[in-house]
């Protein structure tokens, strides 16, 4: 069996201080309505890394702006401390061929509900319109749709220009470590409920594999929770 010169409580222990000082992903932030996420776990003998990938509308930021990437990195090679920083939150989009996407009053609706806008220089085609909505099972708060709807209605056809290349992925980390695990979906836990992810049976098998350097530790029994319908809160105020 390999031997790894960290340990399982070394890696929870890393995760519960990031959770404690708020800078862990927490899926119901009421400033941040969720759409997706991405999980990335590495190692080799010497070396850790856990990347979260959480993708969500910031509902104080609006524009484009707030349709954001946030990476979160945590592990013993980051070329900066663990969790989230400004510079790694990932923004792609931007207006398409009709102008503004966004009211300039609000920043947060959308000026209309049929258009286009780029996702990293792709043009692509959006409907927000309520009917579509209905038929996406994307839930209209408003009378107009705004960035969260947005954002949620492109992810399913989009996913992959949203989230991080592997080049944006690996700038906080050496770009030799090996990936163990790459997660679309898991069992997340409840940071408002104040559950801890040295607690939670997803990050306590993540840190076995890491150990001991085995993806076939990664053996869930509860079912994932990560789809942003199981976070109504998250975007809320």
């Amino acid at each position: 069996m390999v031997q790894t010169t960290f340990t399982e409580s070394e890696i929870l222990g890393q995760l519960d201080d990031c959770a404690l000082n708020f800078d862990f992903p927490m899926l119901d932030n009421g400033y941040i309505a969720p759409a997706d996420v991405k999980l990335h776990a590495f190692a080799d003998e010497l070396r850790w890394a856990i990347i979260i990938e959480d993708l969500g509308y910031h509902t104080r930021t609006g524009d484009h702006d707030g349709m954001t990437d946030c990476i979160s990195y945590y592990g013993n090679c980051l070329t900066r401390k663990p969790g989230s920083a400004n510079e790694d939150f990932l923004v792609v989009t931007g207006d398409g061929p009709d102008g503004k996407t966004f009211e300039d009053e609000t920043n947060w609706y959308l000026r209309k509900p049929i258009g286009q806008i780029t996702i990293r220089d792709e043009l692509v085609s959006y409907d927000c319109t309520r009917e579509k909505l209905e038929q996406l099972a994307i839930p209209l708060q408003d009378t107009q749709a705004s960035g969260t709807q947005l954002l949620r209605s492109l992810v399913p056809r989009y996913r992959n220009l949203f989230f991080a290349t592997e080049r944006e992925l690996r700038r906080r980390i050496p770009f030799d470590l090996p990936c163990l695990l790459s997660l679309s979906e898991w069992h997340h836990p409840d940071l408002a409920g104040d559950e801890l992810p040295s607690v939670n049976e997803t990050f306590q098998q993540i840190a076995r594999v890491l150990h001991n350097l085995d993806s076939a530790l990664y053996a869930p029994s509860l079912p994932p929770n990560t789809h942003w319908s199981n976070w109504p809160e998250g975007g809320n105020l």
